[in-house]
């Protein structure tokens, strides 16, 4: 008699785990994060600093209570208050005497909140979030290009501000953003009746091209307000087929208008290709001048931050990021050049790791 075929059971299928947890009714809330950490190493006129550094922890959550109707979104960055310094400020009926306080302003860790009513059309967000001006700048950390963001983002973008602002994209060619914002910073209440505003258009003719720009302008006491700010902006970016070319310019002008204003200027393109999925070497070439009406010599010798706030700057960059995982799990290094007319120039070193979701 022969023995009976044994009854194989057919595989447990896997369950995928859920992006998405439940909230309210029929609404959801996701979790999200941002990990990076640095070794970080630089050299100015033959003295050498290296240092460890938790470079960022964005904490994230976002959702929507009543789904395409109304969301929130909320970050916080507990690394920033590893920037945290003093300050010192004069005390006594005469200000003669002093006292050291910590100096807290933008670098508290909460970093984004927003209450967003959704339309077909438009989006409407209340709260605190970036300036749209610089493409680099604005978009999110986790996929930057390389380990640090480039000497004309940092000036003029990665800045927050509370305030309003209406946006959507609108099928695959076009996004816009109209904000209006306190012109104070991050964490900071208004203490004036100026307000600044941004537009800032997004065309995407083909996929992989955007084409963008950017005004961005204090609104009101323009002549009286020390810290009116004015913006033009102009990027590209293009991304097809492995090869990758990121360019901006921005032009700023700074202060009162009934005064000679501080007229700024920068601009940088990177040139990269991704082979396999896997490795991308980039190239990347950038100038900054804080103001192009007058020469701002320096101080010949000057050791410091590369931030070429006193000098005009030209940067020559190399960068390699290895994905392990696109940008949720990846290695990256660069190479910086930091070269002054009139300061001794700079180089740095960065390696980083990074882990986001």
């Amino acid at each position: 008699m022969a023995t009976p075929a044994e009854i194989v059971p057919p595989p447990v299928p896997e369950i995928p785990l859920p992006t998405k947890l439940g909230v309210s009714k029929d609404g959801w809330w996701q979790p999200g994060a941002t990990l990076q950490f640095w070794a970080f190493g630089a050299n100015q006129a033959g003295d050498t600093s290296t240092t460890l550094r938790v470079r960022r922890i964005e904490l994230k959550l976002k959702g929507e209570i009543i789904p395409k109707v109304f969301g929130f979104n909320v970050m916080i960055d507990p690394a920033r208050v590893l920037d945290n310094n003093r300050a010192t400020l004069s005390v006594g009926g005469g200000g003669t005497g002093t006292v050291a306080v910590n100096n807290q302003g933008n670098i508290t860790i909460l970093q984004d909140f927003g209450l967003t009513f959704m339309s077909d059309y438009a989006d409407v967000t209340v709260g605190q979030f970036k300036i749209p001006v610089s493409y680099e700048g604005y978009n999110s950390a986790a996929k930057l290009l390389f380990p640090e963001r480039s000497v004309v983002s940092r000036r003029f973008g990665d800045q927050r501000d509370i305030g309003i602002k209406v946006e959507k994209k609108l099928g695959k060619q076009f996004y816009y953003q109209l904000a209006l914002f306190n012109g104070e910073g991050q964490n900071k209440l208004d203490t004036n009746a100026q307000k600044d505003a941004a537009l800032r258009l997004e065309f995407y003719p083909i996929d992989g091209v955007m084409i963008g720009g950017v005004g961005y302008a204090g609104l009101h006491n323009r002549a009286t307000t020390a810290t009116t700010r004015d913006r033009l902006e102009a990027d590209v970016k293009i991304d097809i087929s492995n090869f990758l070319l990121q360019a901006e310019y921005i032009h700023g002008w700074d202060g009162a208008t009934n005064v000679a204003r501080t007229e700024s200027a920068g601009i940088y393109a990177v040139l990269g290709y991704t082979f396999a999925d896997k490795v991308q070497p980039l190239f990347r070439i950038g100038h900054f001048d804080s103001n192009v009406r007058t020469n701002l010599p320096g101080t010949p010798g000057q050791r410091g931050s590369a931030a070429p706030f006193g000098d005009e700057m030209t940067s020559y960059e190399l960068g390699l990021n290895y994905f392990l995982r696109g940008h949720d799990a990846k290695l990256q290094a660069s190479w910086s050049k930091f070269v002054f007319p009139d300061q001794v120039n700079r180089g740095e070193v960065i390696l980083a790791a990074q882990a986001a979701f």
